[in-house]
């Protein structure tokens, strides 16, 4: 095919740069496609980059996550990560919006039984699995609690967090206990076990603690159940 200035020379995607793009999960064929919306067309699969986020930030912690890191496991480089999702905070609170979503319908959907302490019991025991299923990690949003990010949006995002997983066991713990000021009394205990797992976890994960206080709490919880009937 030729053009005013001579042969027009075709371009060829059979390049190094182009054969990594291809290899990398994060990147789509979509975008090797003529857009025909305005604008430049997004180069990532954003539910891909935000379950990268989640996993790096889980394992490494916020402030412990590198640039370069961030790079490599979302297959991007620091001004598309910027462009897409504003800053490293910005990201950090969609992950945090991810993760949430995965522990309300991992965990906290258990707590919606008719038998409230039964409820609670297979809630922690399931959080028991969870945290050994999950390498021991803890908690994204609990290890946060630390003060790691240091940010008022973030310790925002925290605290609504921790009044999440309240909110549900109290709702449980109502179900089979009738007393409403006992009931609250031991959802916040329940709370504090729940915290305390997953710090267990991220501090002694080779020790077997975990399994022996998800053992311990549920024997009290039976405790509970064997009082209110």
């Amino acid at each position: 095919m030729s053009g005013p200035n001579g042969p027009t020379r075709r371009r060829s995607f059979n390049t190094t740069a182009d054969a990594q793009l291809a290899r990398c999960p994060i990147y789509t064929c979509d975008v090797l496609q003529k857009s025909t919306k305005r604008g430049r067309p997004r180069l990532f699969d954003e539910d891909a980059a935000i379950d990268a986020a989640v996993d790096l930030f889980w394992e490494r912690g916020y402030r412990n996550s590198t640039t370069r890191e961030l790079e490599t496991a979302l297959g991007m480089h620091q001004p598309s990560i910027y462009n897409a999702f504003g800053s490293k905070k910005g990201l950090l609170l969609q992950a945090i919006d991810r993760y949430e979503r995965r522990v309300e319908a991992e965990l906290l959907s258990l707590l919606d039984g008719d038998d409230g302490y039964g409820a609670v019991e297979a809630f922690f025991r399931e959080l028991g699995d969870w945290i050994a299923q999950n390498r021991h990690r803890g908690c994204l949003v609990v290890n946060l609690m630390m003060g790691e990010a240091d940010d008022d949006a973030v310790d925002e995002r925290v605290r609504t967090y921790r009044s999440m997983i309240f909110d549900a066991l109290h709702t449980a713990v109502s179900r089979s206990e009738p007393n409403v000021a006992l009931a609250t009394d031991r959802a916040n205990v329940l709370l504090a076990a729940v915290l305390g797992l997953h710090l267990t976890a991220r501090t002694a994960a080779a020790t077997g603690e975990v399994p022996a206080m998800v053992i311990g709490l549920c024997h009290q919880i039976d405790e509970w159940r064997k009082a209110a009937t």
